[in-house]
């Protein structure tokens, strides 16, 4: 398991386990639920160009930290094996997190609960 996510006090905290946290230059991330636009499942995310890491880990197979392209930041913390969730951000520091969670399915629908 990459990552431990959990919502309290309408606040979505990802919290990198092990190694992980290592890798990917970060113990813990914050986001007020309202820049949180949307959660899914994308397995496609995985095959595409990443962007520029900085700074961070890319291995086959397991990305972990900040990467850039197109003017936008996404955040990973995920091996290939993994259910890849996206969450979308607004007005944030990130324009979206790519994550591998031990209960993907349920984590999206928790978030999209929490935001609708």
């Amino acid at each position: 398991m990459e990552n431990v996510v959990k919502i309290e006090n309408q606040t979505l905290i990802v919290m990198p386990q092990g190694v992980n946290k290592l890798a990917a230059l970060k113990d813990k991330l914050e986001f007020p639920l309202a820049q949180v636009a949307g959660a899914s499942i994308d397995a496609g995310i995985l095959h595409e160009s990443k962007g520029l890491r900085a700074p961070g880990t890319a291995l086959p197979g397991y990305w972990a930290g900040t990467f850039h392209k197109d003017g936008e930041k996404t955040f990973f913390n995920v091996k290939s094996s993994s259910q890849p969730v996206v969450i979308q951000l607004k007005n944030a520091e990130f324009t979206r997190l790519v994550l591998g969670v031990e209960q993907p399915e349920e984590l999206v629908r928790t978030i999209n609960e929490y935001i609708n």
